[in-house]
């Protein structure tokens, strides 16, 4: 079996410290945000923000923390937070009016906040609730769709809750530790003295897009060097062999961010320090490391060759750059968290995979992100292993020790699904090659991409079960009775099973053209008042185009989202099928009327749906069936549409949103009552598969995966008992290897059983370490909120 190191004193210490520590929020960035925006009111957006940046890199505070090799900080405190006023801070002034902040426990990402704070805070929301970009947003959507909304298929949120439109993409951190700031601000002032002079009517937003790039790349460059001097003053006082490895992290920040990187630890301090300023510019909503193996090896490679460090001091750097991530966390809502709690961020990274050849791309540093995450167990950056027909068994058999440590990291990603789909949806081969995970499970290309399925889309999940409950009552939801949808008829008055397809179908394509309205809305309004020149200046396309990514100026360009509750929506149209046209246990009225009493009075109806009735996930063809073509009409129809900038993207997961979707979703015709969650991903409805393994393998592989351009995600929980020792291994290697040959694209699990949750429950003290995974990320199963810890627990333990 694949073995574990030991971690070094320092990273103990620095775990221990990590894990011990409170959140802090603060107001400095607010302020500081509040203060540029004012100073730079009169000048256009894309200058705006690149100063607004610079003015924040200026004048933020720096921490370095004893013992660290990585430094960069959000906040004035360890692991402090901060929050992007500039998207909306409705949501906590809310909080803090009706206490609600103050309730919020570890559970539900609780955050110290003192009483200057709160003041500040209350002090600059007047200014934000006249110009954050929710406020924009929010007054520009036509009155007409409150009623779209009434029917909950789409879970619009207002007031900022959502991280709009800064989320969800790779930036290119391979042409940063190449060619440093220094030539992309070299390029970007060639190309604007080439306009000097030369300003044709479609030139003037490039002018000011490389007048932006410029102020950006000096930005990011000075906070470097404020870092190299907070290293060097501390150095000052600090005994050896701290105070040289102060200086050596002073002399690394000098030069990098302006120069190329020449070393491992340049690498990846030049990375770490590029998220926090793309997190200071936005919302650090899934913003995704991509192939970090890829782009830092030739670094470590170099650096091992020629002896400069050690394998195990190379480990060490790994290690705390992985701690830094893990201390990364955006303060947000009450609501937000409920839909993706646990501390998490999506600061998604990708491993192994192939390259441009299409030859197993696996190195040394592959297997050193897997050691950091199974040695620390930390519950993110999340991992995703890219597998291929070639991966080495080594691989192999250390994601699978290391997920059996660590809930679901990595996850497990199909290249010879994932690729073909990528070049089908325009990507060429050389590219679809390189793609990357971002986010949860959306593939998406490396450093040339904006895929946008955050943002103004993650607004917006789409849920399935209200879609199909609104098909069936004549395009009303019964919960306020409102005329949401279009005329469809009510089941009660239906004669076959192919209205009530039909009627589904409608349903979905109507929601579907108001979700791509709403989607193309709220980019036209946050591409002209929140542009992205920090993550523009790297990546490809926008330099050669002159336009900022949110105006489509990557290489490639969608809009991705997602779908909630496959398993609901498919149990339910087999439960109709199967009690009302098939097995006729009852009419269509005695069904509905029992249905829209929410199955009280119809115990022994609601029993027999869920004991007798096909459930998908359970090896009935025809259940299985039914779901893929349900999530396949909701994926035909959204990758029709076309966003802004490109292509829509269809996706089949739900992060955690599941359960606060089914709060408010009424009972559904399996069985499900009112309130309940709804299922998750594309895996079975919870409880409901009772066959083993292979037959959700197999239900989930009947899903068109191909055409959910945008991911999916199947989850999964084993006994530890049932996996064991190295024949434990081989079963789950098999077992991910026989779905990925028949076409699954996502597979990730947790190795944990039902007896431990409960335990964890009663005893959170014992379990302090015990990291789950939840849907597109983990969580320590301590910090969840009950409901969530609930769902975990009510998932089958296969065997």
């Amino acid at each position: 079996m694949y073995q574990f190191k030991p971690v070094s004193d320092r990273v103990a210490y620095l775990r221990e410290r990590y894990r011990t520590s409170p959140v802090i929020l603060d107001s400095e960035h607010a302020r500081l945000m509040t203060e540029a925006y004012q100073k730079y009111a009169h000048d256009v957006a894309i200058i705006k923000r690149a100063k607004t940046l610079y003015y924040v890199c200026e004048h933020r505070t720096l921490r370095v923390e004893d013992k660290e090799l990585i430094v960069g900080n959000l906040g004035l405190n360890y692991r402090g937070t901060s929050i992007s006023p500039d998207y909306g801070m409705g949501w906590l002034i809310d909080e803090l009016d009706t206490g609600l902040f103050d309730q919020r426990d570890t559970q539900l990402e609780h955050m110290e906040l003192s009483e200057e704070d709160r003041k500040i805070f209350r002090e600059i929301y007047p200014f934000w609730e006249q110009n954050s970009a929710s406020t924009f947003v929010d007054k520009a959507i036509p009155s007409v769709f409150s009623d779209v909304l009434a029917g909950g298929v789409l879970s619009y949120r207002d007031k900022g809750n959502a991280d709009m439109p800064t989320g969800h993409f790779n930036a290119n951190y391979k042409k940063l530790i190449n060619r440093g700031l220094a030539s992309i601000r070299q390029e970007a002032q060639e190309k604007l003295d080439g306009l000097m002079g030369h300003i044709g009517p479609n030139d003037p937003g490039r002018f000011f897009f490389y007048q932006a790039i410029i102020t950006c790349c000096d930005a990011v460059i000075l906070l470097a060097k404020r870092y190299a001097k907070a290293c060097y003053e501390k150095a000052e006082t600090a005994e050896e062999p701290r105070k040289s490895e102060l200086l050596m992290m002073a002399e690394s920040l000098d030069r990098i961010m302006e120069n190329p990187c020449q070393t491992f630890h340049d690498a990846v301090q030049a990375c770490y320090l590029y998220q926090i300023v793309l997190a200071l510019d936005g919302s650090l909503h899934g913003i995704s490391f991509g192939r970090f193996d890829q782009y830092c090896y030739p670094f470590l490679k170099a650096d091992l060759e020629s002896g400069r460090i050690t394998e195990d001091e190379a480990q060490e750097t790994v290690d705390c750059f992985f701690l830094k991530i893990s201390e990364m966390f955006k303060g947000r809502s009450h609501f937000v968290s409920m839909g993706g709690g646990g501390y998490t961020s999506g600061q998604q990274m990708s491993l192994g995979g192939v390259d441009a050849a299409g030859n197993d791309a696996s190195n040394p540093l592959s297997y050193m992100m897997l050691q950091a995450s199974a040695r620390l167990k930390l519950h993110t950056p999340p991992l995703s292993l890219r597998i291929h027909k070639n991966t080495p068994r080594e691989l192999w058999e250390a994601a699978t020790a290391c997920t059996s440590q660590v809930g679901g990291i990595p996850t497990f990603q199909n290249d010879d699904v994932i690729i073909p789909m990528m070049v089908k949806a325009g990507y060429s081969l050389e590219d679809a090659r390189d793609y990357c995970i971002i986010g949860c499970v959306e593939p998406a290309g490396s450093g040339n991409d904006f895929p946008a399925c955050g943002g103004p889309h993650a607004k917006c999940y789409i849920n399935m079960a209200n879609c199909l409950i609104v098909a069936l009552n004549d395009g009303v939801n019964p919960i306020n009775g409102i005329q949401s949808g279009p005329h469809t008829g009510k089941l009660s008055e239906m004669t076959d099973f192919p209205q009530v397809l039909e009627a589904f179908k409608r349903q979905v394509e109507f929601y579907m053209d108001w979700k791509i309205s709403l989607t193309n809305m709220m980019e036209f309004i946050t591409r002209n008042i929140m542009p992205l020149p920090v993550l523009s200046m790297t990546l490809d396309g926008c330099m050669e185009s002159g336009l900022d990514c949110t105006s489509g100026g990557a290489k490639y360009n969608s809009c991705g989202s997602a779908s909630v509750g496959t398993g609901t929506v498919g149990n339910s149209l087999a439960a109709i099928k199967w009690a009302v046209f098939d097995e006729k246990i009852c009419t269509a009225k005695e069904f509905y009327d029992a249905w829209m009493a929410g199955w009280k009075g119809h115990e022994e109806l609601r029993q027999m749906l869920i004991h007798k009735a096909p459930h998908y996930g359970n090896g009935e063809d025809a259940v299985d069936e039914l779901a893929s073509w349900a999530m396949d009409v909701y994926a035909q129809k959204y990758n029709a549409g076309q966003c802004l900038r490109g292509r829509m993207k269809a996706g089949l997961f739900s992060v955690s949103g599941h359960i606060p979707m089914g709060k408010s979703t009424m009972a559904t015709p399996d069985g499900r009552l009112g309130g309940t969650p709804l299922s998750d991903g594309i895996s079975p409805s919870q409880a409901t598969d009772k066959h083993g393994p292979i037959p959700i393998l197999q239900g989930a592989a009947k899903l068109k995966q191909s055409h959910d351009y945008n991911g999916t995600l199947l989850n999964m929980k084993f006994h530890p008992k049932s996996v064991e020792g190295q024949e434990g291994i081989d079963k789950l290697i098999r077992l991910v290897q026989t779905y990925f040959d028949e076409g699954g694209m996502h597979i990730q699990y947790n190795v944990v059983g039902s007896d431990t949750l409960r335990d964890a429950q009663k005893h959170p003290e014992k379990y302090r370490d015990l990291v789950i995974r939840i849907a597109g990320f983990s969580a320590y199963f301590v910090e969840l909120y009950k409901e969530l810890q609930d769902d975990l627990i009510s998932r089958t333990d296969q065997q």
